[in-house]
């Protein structure tokens, strides 16, 4: 009875030790790759910790020798003037109309001038008196009967009235009211039988007469441009309608003094319109082509390091980071111009991070502009908009 006991009690506990066993080694073959996997993250994370951080750096470029300002211009016609009136009196006919084309001394419009008629009557009675008068003096001849004064006022006399009638029949001839010069029509405002005066008040103009086979663009150069502005200089010539199309324009003079309320350069550009398609009075704006009066150099915007009062950058020399100061210039939006601080070539930090220390050994990258999203273009901005601020863009 015994020994059936204690053999039963064996085999349970040898039972026991091979669960034990098995779970065992079956605890052992599931920890075993953790804990190395576990060991070589935390070995990875100590390399890395101890590694120099790695940064993307895109080299300083020096700027072109030349640059394009853009800037609104307003356009007016080579030459323009309004016609008046240069005698009282009534419409009668007119023969030019708006948009067409006239040339110098074309007839415009008639006037009948009947108050003036009446006094060139008036003054041709009052000439033929004073000639009779004279003429009747001047036959005397009992020496003594008159005086030599009373036939020099006589004279005197004779001859005002002649210039009066030479006057009035002067202000005759203005009944025919011309073009002072070949151009085009763009206002009337006369009618068969309006009333004229011969004045220059606002609103009393005939006509508007303007020569538009060249154009005048006047521009206001910013203080910092207006060194490189010099008669001569090529420009373009750019309006909404002919997107894409420049005009050539040329400076021909400027005022010579900047405006002090705004420190601009009144400037003028001439565009050739030989055929017409430029109106005066368009939106339209002028691009210049400047030579760069300084060397500077051009940087991405995020190469500024942010925060502090100084503009710095982080650059990478031998394996190690080095702040430079600079001093910047014109802004392009993504790209900042560079005056003082650097010579070109230089790598520069993109988005430094504030944890970079002067001296730090760091690995660099160099920066890989991103791909363009798949899908439809963005909508790309309308040429010479109007709307659009006002911007200058280095020459690429």
């Amino acid at each position: 009875m015994s020994d059936s006991n204690s053999s039963g009690s064996g085999r349970f506990w040898l039972i026991i030790f091979i669960v034990l066993l098995v779970f065992g080694g079956l605890f052992l073959l599931g920890y075993m790759p953790r804990h190395k996997q576990e060991k070589a993250r935390d070995a990875e994370a100590a390399q890395v910790s101890t590694a120099a951080p790695t940064v993307t750096v895109v080299p300083a470029k020096a700027a072109p020798d030349t640059t394009t300002v853009t800037l609104p211009a307003d356009t007016k016609s080579l030459r323009e003037t309004f016609v008046f009136a240069q005698a009282n009196g009534f419409v009668k006919s007119w023969s030019a109309d708006i948009g067409q084309k006239v040339h110098a001394g074309q007839a415009l419009a008639e006037v009948t001038t009947p108050e003036l008629d009446q006094q060139v009557a008036q003054a041709r009675a009052n000439l033929g008196l004073a000639k009779t008068s004279y003429n009747r003096l001047a036959g005397v001849a009992l020496p003594g009967a008159i005086s030599k004064q009373e036939l020099d006022a006589a004279k005197a006399q004779y001859a005002a009235q002649q210039a009066g009638v030479q006057q009035l029949l002067a202000q005759q001839a203005f009944r025919r009211i011309t073009a002072p010069f070949s151009g085009i029509v763009t206002q009337r405002n006369v009618e068969v039988g309006s009333l004229v005066n011969s004045n220059n008040a606002p609103g009393s103009q005939l006509f508007k007469i303007e020569q538009t086979d060249k154009l005048r663009a006047y521009v206001q150069v910013p203080q910092n441009f207006a060194p490189a502005i010099k008669n001569g200089m090529q420009a373009d010539y750019l309006v909404p309608e002919y997107a894409g199309k420049p005009f050539a324009a040329k400076v021909v003079r400027d005022a010579g003094a900047l405006d002090p309320s705004t420190r601009t350069l009144l400037t003028e550009v001439q565009v050739p319109n030989p055929r017409g398609e430029l109106r005066p009075g368009s939106y339209a704006q002028v691009r210049f082509y400047l030579p760069r009066t300084a060397p500077s150099v051009i940087i991405p915007a995020n190469a500024l390091v942010p925060g502090g009062t100084d503009s710095r950058v982080a650059t990478v020399q031998d394996g190690k980071i080095h702040y430079l100061t600079i001093t910047t210039g014109r802004d392009f939006g993504k790209q900042l111009e560079v005056s003082q601080g650097l010579k070109g070539g230089e790598l520069l930090v993109l988005n430094p991070s504030e944890n970079l220390t002067e001296g730090q050994a760091v690995q660099t990258k160099a920066f890989v502009p991103p791909a363009k999203p798949a899908g439809p273009p963005p909508a790309k901005p309308r040429p010479n908009d109007p709307d659009a601020p006002r911007v200058s863009m280095p020459v690429k």
